[in-house]
């Protein structure tokens, strides 16, 4: 392996890690939800709403950040997301007041918002054709590993620590990354000579959103986030409530949805070099909503019906989102920075809104609920299929 591969293949692992632990901030909070909300005495909406406004600010970064990434100097924005990270999380361990912990998670969601558009866009540039492929598909295999260790280092501490020790904990790894990064990281200054200025603004989007595959892309990807969301926050309280199972537990019973995220992305990147990414979409388009559907019917009926059901939707989930970056590097070859950025945006506007979407399970009941999005997806991807029959990718 030359030296140049073997400093690629590095980047790619440190950036990935660096995404790992920004998704660590995300995910390590779901287990304790109703920990939260008795510790501090709020409604579980008030507690849903800290969820969901946490990756709203990750969509935001990814909007207004993405289209001057490529100006910036990367290495600095690794820093400075690192220290809001650690600023963020030292206070909300502290704190007893719920609108300061509020405010603090607004803060340490803009630190772990900048993470993801770093690294995806770093990798799409230091990767092409098919090793662009495979290099997703390790970058979201390694991502996937925050959802897996998460909730049960959640539940785990907020078992025995409560929700201070899972900020705590939180400050203690973004201390050591962020000594880590300005150490050892190569600083490799900005990539180009700041040609999008903030006259080109609307019309990098403009170009953006007239590229059919990328806009089709990016639609299916709301509804895949929004819904895999809508199910993330509704599962603790399904667990808890109507299989009346522990925090600790309730952690170990995210492990089939996040072990199989991780095999759905090991897929992906090796059928990729077999099949063309439009059938695999295809594939994706069909499945998922049919599995939704199930979901509906059957996630009341039993732990193992459920444990197998999370299993196999975890294999769809892990297996697009490398999928989705892939088409979208491949079809904006000169903004790609900006695409990369909207399509994080995109995504993370589903996990929030789903996030808030899954409050109506107290007023409505869960089957029809998730039949319904079901049935929605499925017709939104039928409605996708009809364009994708004219289209390349």
């Amino acid at each position: 392996m030359s030296r140049l591969a073997q400093t690629k293949i590095l980047a790619l692992y440190l950036l990935s890690i660096s995404s790992f632990f920004a998704s660590l901030n995300q995910n390590i909070y779901t287990p304790v939800i109703p920990l939260i909300r008795d510790s501090f005495s709020v409604s579980i909406n008030w507690v849903n709403f800290t969820v969901s406004s946490f990756i709203f600010i990750i969509a935001m970064v990814q909007i207004f950040l993405g289209a001057v990434i490529d100006t910036q100097n990367q290495k600095r924005l690794l820093i400075f997301s690192f220290l809001l990270i650690s600023i963020s999380t030292i206070v909300c361990a502290f704190t007893t007041n719920f609108l300061v912990f509020m405010v603090f998670r607004v803060v340490q969601a803009i630190g772990a918002g900048v993470i993801p558009l770093v690294t995806i866009n770093m990798i799409s540039h230091l990767f092409d054709g098919e090793a662009r492929g495979s290099a997703m598909g390790t970058y979201q295999i390694l991502l996937s590993l925050a959802p897996a260790v998460s909730p049960i280092v959640g539940g785990i501490l907020g078992e025995y620590y409560g929700y201070q020790g899972i900020f705590l904990c939180l400050f203690l790894i973004a201390t050591l990354l962020l000594v880590f990064i300005m150490l050892a990281f190569p600083n490799n200054g900005k990539r180009n000579n700041g040609q999008e200025n903030a006259s080109s603004f609307i019309q990098i989007y403009r170009a953006i959103f007239l590229n059919r595959v990328g806009l089709m892309t990016m639609t299916v990807s709301f509804f895949v986030f929004f819904i895999y969301f809508v199910i993330l926050v509704f599962l603790p309280i399904l667990l808890h409530d109507h299989y009346h199972i522990s925090l600790q537990n309730i952690g170990l019973l995210y492990l089939p949805l996040t072990v199989s995220m991780i095999l759905g992305s090991v897929i992906f990147k090796k059928i990729q070099k077999k099949v063309t990414l439009k059938k695999l979409f295809i594939t994706v388009l069909f499945f998922l909503p049919l599995l939704i559907i199930a979901f509906g019917f059957l996630h009341t009926q039993s732990i193992i019906v459920l444990s197998t059901l999370l299993f196999v939707y975890g294999l769809a989930i892990g297996f697009a989102p490398p999928l989705f970056s892939t088409i979208i590097s491949n079809e904006y070859s000169e903004y790609r920075g900006a695409a990369l950025g909207l399509f994080n945006f995109i995504r993370y506007s589903g996990m929030a809104i789903g996030g808030m979407f899954s409050g109506l399970s107290l007023v409505l009941p869960s089957t029809l609920l998730f039949v319904f999005l079901g049935v929605l997806f499925f017709l939104i991807s039928l409605f996708q299929y009809s364009s994708l029959k004219h289209c390349t990718m």
